[in-house]
C-alpha cells in the first residue's frame, strides 16, 4: 500500500505521533486511552477487513488505511480541540498531495472529520473509518492508562473483536474473559451505537455477540 507506507515513513508524521503519545487526554473526565501509532495501525487493519468484506476496490482500501493513520492527528494540538475537525484540517501536512486527486482528498477530509460520530457518512472510506475506530476497544487501548477505573478494567477483559458483514447483517463479536460485564459499555455507548448506525446505512441488520452469544442491545438504542 503506497500511501500507507509513505505516511509511516514520513518523519514529520512520526514526530507528531510521538507528541500525541506523550499527552495524557483526561480533560472533562475522559480516559487517556491509547491514541498513538499502534491504535492507528489496528484501526487500519479493521478498515482493510471492513472494505474487503464490502468488495471495495484496491484504491478505496488504500485510502481507507491512509485515513486510519491520520484520523487522530489533530490531537497534536492538545485535548482542548475538537480533534476530528482539527485532524481534517491538518492531515494534508503528512501526505504528498500529488499522490491523490482532489476528489480523493475530499473523501479523506470528510472521513476524518466524521470519524468520531458518524453523522455524515458519504463514502465507503468514511463508513469503514468510523466503524473501525469503534472496534478498537480491546485491552490494548487501556492497559497502560493512568486511570484504572471500573470501565478501563472491564475493557481490559476484551481480548479480540471480530466483524462480519454480509448482504443481510453486520455482526460484531467480542471475545472476552468469562467475567466481562457487558453493561459497562453504557459508559462508552459508541461501541454499540456506531455499528448500529453503520448497519442502518448499509440497510442490513445489526447483531452484537459476546463469545458467539447474541446480546440484547435494546437499552443502548433507546438512548442513542
Amino acid at each position: 500500500m503506497k500511501l500507507y507506507s509513505k505516511i509511516l515513513n514520513n518523519k514529520e508524521y512520526l514526530k507528531t505521533v510521538q507528541k500525541i503519545e506523550s499527552i495524557k487526554f483526561i480533560t472533562d473526565g475522559k480516559w487517556d486511552w491509547e491514541h498513538g501509532l499502534e491504535h492507528y495501525k489496528r484501526v487500519a487493519n479493521y478498515v482493510k477487513d471492513i472494505l474487503v468484506q464490502l468488495n471495495a476496490d484496491e484504491r478505496t482500501i488504500e485510502l481507507g488505511m491512509a485515513a486510519a493513520l491520520l484520523h487522530d492527528i489533530g490531537l497534536s494540538k492538545g485535548d482542548k480541540v475538537e480533534h476530528a475537525l482539527e485532524s481534517s484540517k491538518i492531515f494534508v501536512d503528512y501526505i504528498e498531495i500529488n499522490d491523490l486527486t482532489e476528489d480523493e482528498l475530499e473523501v479523506l477530509k470528510q472521513a476524518i472529520q466524521d470519524h468520531s460520530k458518524g453523522n455524515n457518512i458519504t463514502s465507503l472510506v468514511g463508513l469503514a473509518l468510523v466503524l473501525a475506530d469503534k472496534l478498537d476497544v480491546t485491552y490494548h487501548r487501556t492497559i497502560n492508562s493512568s486511570i484504572q477505573d471500573t470501565m478501563n478494567k472491564e475493557i481490559q477483559k476484551i481480548r479480540k473483536v471480530n466483524i462480519k458483514i454480509s448482504d443481510e447483517c453486520l455482526i460484531v463479536n467480542y471475545y472476552t474473559n468469562k467475567d466481562f460485564n457487558f453493561n459497562i459499555l453504557h459508559d462508552w455507548s459508541k461501541a454499540i451505537t456506531i455499528p448500529y448506525k453503520v448497519a442502518n446505512y448499509l440497510n442490513v441488520n445489526f447483531i452484537f455477540l459476546i463469545n458467539d452469544q447474541e446480546i440484547d442491545i435494546s437499552s443502548f438504542l433507546s438512548t442513542k
